[in-house]
């Protein structure tokens, strides 16, 4: 399960990195531990950087993209 999220996580920040106008930070997480940040990457148009966000908090640990 862990593997197939780290996979549509990638998957979404790479689609999110596509085409952009607004600078934003985005950082994926694993079992709670940061494992790539992207910093200055701009939304596509008429997107908020939290519309990027895909976490799931499973037992208090955060798993996919936090984006602000």
């Amino acid at each position: 399960m862990k593997k197939v999220l780290v996979i549509l996580a990638a998957a979404g920040f790479l689609f999110a990195m596509s085409s952009c106008n607004k600078n934003c930070t985005c950082k994926t997480y694993v079992d709670g531990q940061v494992k790539l940040t992207v910093e200055d990457f701009e939304p596509a148009e008429g997107k908020k950087c939290a519309d990027y966000t895909t976490v799931v908090e499973v037992n208090d640990k955060k798993n996919g993209v936090e984006c602000r």
